[in-house]
């Protein structure tokens, strides 16, 4: 592989720290009370250099979501891979969502915020139709998962396993937010863990095929 020049990696190195300004500025006041201003004067640079990389703060959006959703996609077929069995590759992807979102809480934060609708109000549609597509595309690749557990007996025969990942997902997202939460008051922050873990059996015991374990 070549090596790239002097002049190219620090323009990278720019495009990274304008997104990482703009991943924690976009996490902490949201999409619409962010400028561009704003995250040049974080990243470090002038506001006209942000444009040099991004049309738009709508395109810098959609950018950090698209290495967001990526980088959860390699974390996710990580866990898959390190474990073994249907059922246990299942909660090994579910806690590996649940980990990587509290390792990069910005990210998460950018992603969820997706799918609330003052967000959505200040992205155009095309934006929230590309974004809400990865999304979907990532739901239906790690519903094959499920799919197996389906055709192997493991799962009830009438369960779908799109809606199952959907369900996980957002029960998922659910409890990332509590966990994130200085004090989440609800519960004691050290049983966080277990009600992960209770989460995903649940889940699971909800949508096995029990037939198949009389027989």
């Amino acid at each position: 592989m070549d090596k790239i020049s002097r002049r190219e990696r620090k323009k990278l190195e720019r495009r990274e720290a304008i997104m990482r300004a703009a991943e924690e500025l976009f996490s902490r006041h949201g999409y619409r009370e962010t400028t561009m201003l704003e995250i040049a004067e974080r990243a470090g640079t002038a506001k006209g250099t942000l444009y040099l990389h991004f049309k738009s703060k709508e395109e810098l959006y959609l950018t950090i979501c698209v290495k967001g959703v990526a980088g959860f996609g390699e974390t996710l077929e990580r866990a898959r891979e390190s474990a073994d069995g249907l059922e246990e590759k299942i909660k090994a992807v579910y806690l590996a969502y649940i980990r990587h979102s509290l390792r990069e809480p910005s990210v998460f934060r950018v992603l969820r915020d997706t799918f609330l609708e003052n967000v959505r109000q200040n992205l155009s549609p095309d934006t929230v139709r590309q974004v809400s597509g990865i999304i979907r595309n990532w739901l239906e690749n790690e519903s094959q998962l499920v799919r197996e557990g389906v055709e192997s007996g493991l799962l009830r025969p009438t369960l779908d396993p799109y809606r199952f990942s959907l369900l996980a997902w957002r029960t998922a997202t659910g409890l990332v937010e509590l966990a994130l939460l200085e004090d989440p008051m609800v519960v004691d922050s050290t049983q966080l863990n277990v009600l992960f873990e209770e989460s995903i059996d649940l889940l699971l015991q909800g949508a096995k095929n029990h037939r198949s374990e009389e027989v």
